[in-house]
């Protein structure tokens, strides 16, 4: 495949057909844009050699061209020194070298040409990678963001009802405990009050206050 296929073949890639058309089109695109850079740097070189062929192309022609002047110079001179001969001699040669200075422009048009549809080319075609390169930075974003949203639903779909189980049998736990430790303060409280001991206790205040009033009485009688 010649470059110049290559390069229409580049150029009349549609990069958005490239991911639509593909079932995984971050690989094509990156084939592409490997193409892409690799015929650049070809068309980059061919476009170098085209202008230094145009360059070189015209500067034989305005050498040829100086040539020629040259010599019309000196057949001019030899018409004055009455020297016909070495007139039409110059004269020849100057028309040898219009010539090739006619020839050397003809082919300088070709290369100016190509030279001209090269940069072109070359402007096209780096503008191409560009947009493909958008297209794969946007398209490759927007698969990872795909794939994070796709990793949390996962996650959360397989985390949520074991984190649900969890915060039930917590709250289970929680209330079970708060009625436990109730339970534990009425048994505690339940232990403390007896009410034989507290009758008991009554009855022994009492015994105690009759046995004072007693003793009081006694101390008050004359002895």
């Amino acid at each position: 495949m010649t470059i110049f296929t290559r390069i229409r073949g580049i150029m009349t890639a549609n990069v958005h057909d490239l991911v639509d058309q593909f079932e995984e089109p971050g690989m094509m695109l990156r084939q592409a844009i490997r193409e892409m850079e690799e015929s650049l740097r070809e068309t980059t070189i061919a476009a170098a050699q085209a202008i230094a062929s145009e360059n070189l192309l015209a500067k034989q022609a305005a050498e040829h061209e100086r040539r020629a002047e040259r010599w019309q110079n000196r057949a001019e001179e030899a018409v004055a020194a009455g020297n016909d001969d070495l007139a039409r001699q110059a004269l020849t040669r100057k028309h040898e070298h219009h010539r090739h200075a006619r020839d050397v422009r003809q082919s300088l048009s070709v290369a100016q040409g190509a030279a001209l549809s090269l940069r072109r080319e070359i402007e096209a075609m780096r503008a191409k990678l560009a947009e493909a390169k958008r297209r794969l930075a946007t398209l490759t974003a927007s698969q990872k963001a795909a794939e994070a949203r796709g990793a949390i639903a996962r996650g959360t779909a397989r985390l949520e009802p074991q984190g649900f189980d969890r915060f039930v049998n917590l709250r289970d736990k929680v209330e079970r405990a708060q009625a436990e430790a109730l339970a534990l303060g009425e048994l505690r409280l339940a232990e403390t009050w007896d009410p034989d001991a507290e009758l008991e206790a009554h009855e022994q205040d009492f015994e105690v206050e009759n046995e004072l009033a007693a003793l009081k009485a006694r101390s008050s009688k004359p002895s």
